[in-house]
């Protein structure tokens, strides 16, 4: 068996201290290595008004956050009712099954007997059914 190679990151106490999660720090750093490799760091010290520019960046990436967690909010809203829509319509429908499964069993066990009138407690399930699962309009 091969064992496998372990490497070491070294992060120096001033960075590691504003961290609240190593491990995910260095996953990013993992994950952004190709990326940092193209920054010019020589450059961005000659930059006049640093952190000035530092500040229009971060204000720049809070807008966009901000619009993108709108987005994912509406979003987030719209699913929610489609998943609700289809879950009460689910539910109406096997209940109104089931209730005219029950009202067909009663008509066979009781016949005429039954104390209800069938041809009404049909037609009243008939419109329950067409009005919230078919929404047809009312005549």
């Amino acid at each position: 068996m091969s064992e496998k190679t372990k490497y070491n990151v070294w992060i120096p106490d001033q960075i590691a201290e504003s961290f609240l999660d190593l491990d995910d720090f260095v996953t990013q750093l993992i994950s952004f290595y190709p990326y940092l490799s193209l920054i010019d760091f020589v450059g961005i010290k000659k930059i006049k008004n640093f952190d000035q520019s530092v500040d229009e960046t971060t204000e720049e990436y809070n807008q966009i956050c901000q619009q993108f967690g709108k987005v994912m909010q509406e979003y987030g809203v719209v699913n929610f009712r489609g998943n609700e829509l289809f879950t009460r319509n689910t539910v109406t429908g096997l209940k109104l099954g089931l209730l005219m499964g029950k009202l067909e069993r009663a008509k066979s066990m009781w016949g005429d007997k039954l104390n209800l009138d069938y041809q009404a407690a049909r037609k009243l399930i008939q419109h329950f059914s067409d009005r919230y699962l078919i929404k047809k309009e009312e005549d």
